[in-house]
This record gives structure tokens, sequence and C-alpha cells, in this order.
């Protein structure tokens, strides 16, 4: 058998795994409170998303409205679920620049940068 380094190498790694594990900011919180702050946390996004969804209605107009779904803003890039092939190629094609600016004028500068279509199920 043959041994690299002193025999307490792997207990030092697996005490500074744990270390880096738990952090230095380690505390007990109750579980109603992490519940409590999850479900926050998720009525925020909830609301967030309404308004997205109020506004992408408005600018779409509800023709295109009906056949797509919003999806989620990540990194600037607005992601759009649409219902068919036919209707992301019609999209995608002849009415994206011109959601993209009506849609940003809607938003603060810079919120979103980009529409990406895809198809979906919803």
């Amino acid at each position: 058998m043959y041994l690299c380094g002193d025999a307490n190498e792997s207990g030092r790694r697996k005490a500074n795994r744990m270390k880096r594990f738990r952090g230095s900011n380690t505390s007990v919180k109750k579980l109603g409170d992490i519940l409590n702050d999850s479900v926050i946390s998720v009525q925020k996004a909830g609301k967030r998303n309404k308004n997205l969804r109020e506004k992408w209605k408005k600018v779409a107009g509800e023709i295109v409205s009906d056949h797509t779904d919003v999806g989620m803003v990540k990194n600037g890039v607005l992601y759009i679920e649409v219902d068919s092939a036919t209707w992301l190629h019609h999209i995608s094609s002849f009415k994206k620049e011109e959601l993209l600016v009506s849609i940003q004028k809607e938003f603060k500068i810079g919120y979103i940068s980009d529409i990406k279509f895809r198809v979906g199920i919803f």
C-alpha cells in the first residue's frame, strides 16, 4: 500500500470540507421560519410573474397572447412559450422585433434585452 503525505491528511481534508459546507455563519432556524420565508419568496415571484403576464398581454395583443405564455426572465432574456410550431415561426420571424421594442418600453431600461420563443405545453 502506498501513502502520499501523512496519515492525518485525509482527516484534515474532511474537516476542511465540513467547515466549507457548514460555512462560517451557521445558525439554527425554526422550520416554521424557513417555511414562512419560502412562502413569502414564492408570493413575491408570483406577483412579479403576474405583472409580466399582464404586460405581455398588453404588448402582444389578444390574438398573439392567446397562443403564447410567459415563461421567465433570466439574464435579461424573456422566455415565451408558444402553442405550435406555426405560431413559433410566425412570431419569431415577423413579430419579434416589434414585441421586443414594445416590452422594453414597459419595463425599466436593460431589464429585457431579448426575447426567445419555444414551443411549449401550457
